[in-house]
């Protein structure tokens, strides 16, 4: 079933009437994903695909049926099965993967963490708030009708609460002494470049979809989302995709290279120029994007991948960065899941070379990154449509903790202090933001 209703020119922005629309329902499990200007929202389980940590157990959903089974194929392959053999027409597959399962695919050893590797979801109810209307598609039932009364209804506001005490200094000496270890690698040539990343963890529970409309007002991401399935919970405000595929498109983004952005004008544009400027900055940025033209052409036809920008200053937040776009047309025995395989994670969340950096993050970092750069996924079955934006100025949570996670990209000419600081640079896009449960 689908009804439309058009939206009022007045009243809620659109992160607010999508929080309302979710609230309203708040004992269903909720994917949030925000591309361009629509908002689209994944409400429920008609069938879903978990695969645990390790890789080798898979839970399958089909409505209230929950079945497990070991894992005999590559994680690729049942993900294009399970989206083969559960999409409905008209509905988007959400989920993510894991930063581990960039490992698992390669065959390299990794430390599982808690988070599944892998989350693919098609909903029961699936919302598209847009500019001009608002879509509500599924199941004929008490639900759906609940949803779209409360579109047409005085809406929920979520009380003022306490903002979530969140020291972003703690853990500097353990991460400049990390930033350093990474220097001697770089100098001993196991690795030109590597993101090593550093946890903040925060005191009390987070309210995720409170740290959705608050941070939303305040940051010019990529891609916005919030997510709460199975206990796992994450709210982000991405600042680049790991791809996108459309029409037989690839593209990838890479952003490398940060200075803060401040309420000064004056200073704002003096860190721009600093940034445009900046040996160090400019070194890593080129590396990236000379790799992601490398990735590309392993997927995507002979002579078709081309830089469309190259070095651009984009505002993220309380931050800036020099931003790329290498796209490509991909191959004709290739798919979403193989350029995923490839792209995933992305060089400004991994390093170069991919293998040896992966290596290295797992030796440096003292736990699992979990779904720290990881990527959310939205893809429309139907057109084959497929992107991942990569989970970076975002929090987590499940039963056991709650945190915050940001990363700074070293290269040769890198100095410990100067990372430390871009990591906290980079924890001011969210954790402001944070609200308690």
């Amino acid at each position: 079933m689908i009804e439309t209703i058009p939206r009022s020119t007045e009243g809620n922005t659109s992160v607010e009437l999508v929080v309302d629309l979710v609230l309203a329902k708040s004992d269903l499990d909720y994917y949030v994903y925000e591309r361009n200007q629509s908002w689209h929202i994944g409400l429920g389980v008609q069938s879903s695909l978990v695969v645990g940590s390790t890789g080798k157990l898979a839970t399958f959903q089909q409505d209230d049926v929950v079945r497990q089974v070991p894992i005999s194929s590559t994680l690729e392959q049942m993900a294009r099965e399970f989206v083969a053999d559960n999409a409905h027409a008209g509905f988007k597959v959400f989920g993510y993967v894991g930063y581990n399962y960039a490992s698992h695919v390669r065959g390299t050893s990794y430390s599982p963490g808690r988070w599944p590797l892998l989350h693919l979801v098609v909903p029961r109810y699936q919302i598209t708030v847009g500019p001009d209307e608002i879509t509500v598609q599924g199941e004929d039932d008490k639900d759906f009708h609940d949803v779209v009364q409360s579109l047409k209804s005085t809406h929920i506001k979520i009380p003022p609460k306490d903002a979530v005490a969140t020291d972003v200094l703690q853990g500097a000496a353990r991460y400049t002494e990390i930033v350093n270890k990474a220097l001697s690698k770089i100098k001993d040539r196991q690795i030109t470049k590597v993101i090593v990343s550093r946890t903040v963890d925060l005191p009390t529970r987070v309210d995720m979809l409170a740290a959705l409309l608050v941070g939303r007002k305040s940051n010019t991401p990529k891609r916005s989302f919030s997510f709460s399935y199975s206990g796992y919970q994450s709210t982000g405000f991405s600042p680049e995709l790991v791809l996108s595929v459309v029409k037989g498109k690839v593209t990838t983004e890479p952003l490398a290279g940060t200075r803060a952005r401040c309420d000064d004008r004056a200073e704002c544009e003096r860190l721009k120029k600093e940034l445009e400027s900046d040996p160090k900055e400019i070194v890593e940025h080129i590396v990236s994007v000379k790799e992601a033209i490398a990735e590309l052409e392993r997927v995507c036809c002979q002579g078709s991948v081309v830089v469309e920008d190259l070095m651009s200053v984009r505002t993220r937040g309380k931050v800036q960065h020099l931003g790329s776009a290498v796209a490509g047309k991909l191959q004709s025995n290739k798919d979403v899941w193989d350029a995923l395989n490839v792209l995933f994670p992305s060089i400004t969340a991994s390093g170069i070379p991919k293998q040896a950096a992966l290596k290295v993050i797992g030796s440096l970092e003292s736990s699992p990154r979990e779904l720290y750069s990881g990527g959310i996924i939205m893809m429309d079955p139907a057109s084959n449509d497929f992107e991942a934006t990569l989970v970076l100025r975002s929090v987590f949570q499940d039963q056991h903790r709650q945190w915050i996670q940001a990363g700074a990209g070293v290269i040769s000419q890198s100095h410990a202090e100067r990372e430390f600081t871009e990591t906290c640079e980079k924890l001011a896009t969210i954790a402001p933001f944070l609200r308690g449960e």
